[in-house]
């Protein structure tokens, strides 16, 4: 009874621990509050009742967050919604800053990922949301490591060339105020 106390204290730690991590990953993905809490939910009830297979509980955010993606996949698939959306109103988490700068910076990095297309949005979700390692992306998506790798610098690369035309576009916004403001004024 002891050692049953001990697994549910440990697992309560690691559940207070990940959730919101986990959770705000799976609703990035799914675009669904419903189909989120119930992937969510029943990914901790799987990681429970497999938590001996775990090696490391430093792996535990990453595996829980897979069992909850693949959840989630099932759950749309069943609601035959085979389209998961891309990213567009979700936010990474709270603004701690009021400064300025921080909130365009996060404005700029959610608007460029809601250009992107669904393929590079997912990698870039899993890899630098989810923490997932690359072995993990590949296994939960089933490619090789190889494309796995190949897949996520090509997103890399989109997301870097939406970024330098949003920062072109605006240096010629910036540049033509000066230019229409003086012949308004004559």
């Amino acid at each position: 009874m002891e050692l049953y106390q001990e697994k549910m204290d440990m697992f309560e730690i690691l559940v207070k621990q990940n959730y919101e991590k986990v959770y705000k990953t799976i609703y990035f993905y799914t675009k669904d509050k419903y189909v989120s809490e119930d992937a969510v939910q029943q990914a901790f009830a799987i990681a429970y009742s497999k938590l001996n297979q775990l090696n490391s509980k430093d792996k535990f955010a990453s595996w829980v967050t897979s069992i909850a993606l693949n959840e989630a996949k099932h759950i749309l698939k069943n609601k035959n919604n085979k389209k998961i959306t891309s990213i567009t109103d979700f936010h990474i988490e709270p603004l701690l800053y009021s400064e300025e700068d921080d909130i365009i910076l996060k404005e700029d990095v959610n608007n460029t990922l809601t250009k992107l297309k669904h393929h590079d949005n997912q990698f870039l979700v899993l890899k630098y949301y989810a923490d997932l390692t690359l072995q993990q992306i590949s296994d939960l998506l089933g490619i090789n490591l190889s494309n796995t790798k190949v897949r996520l610098h090509r997103a890399k690369d989109a997301f870097r060339k939406l970024i330098n035309q949003e920062i072109n576009q605006n240096q010629e916004v910036d540049l033509q105020w000066p230019y229409q403001k003086k012949n308004l004024s004559e």
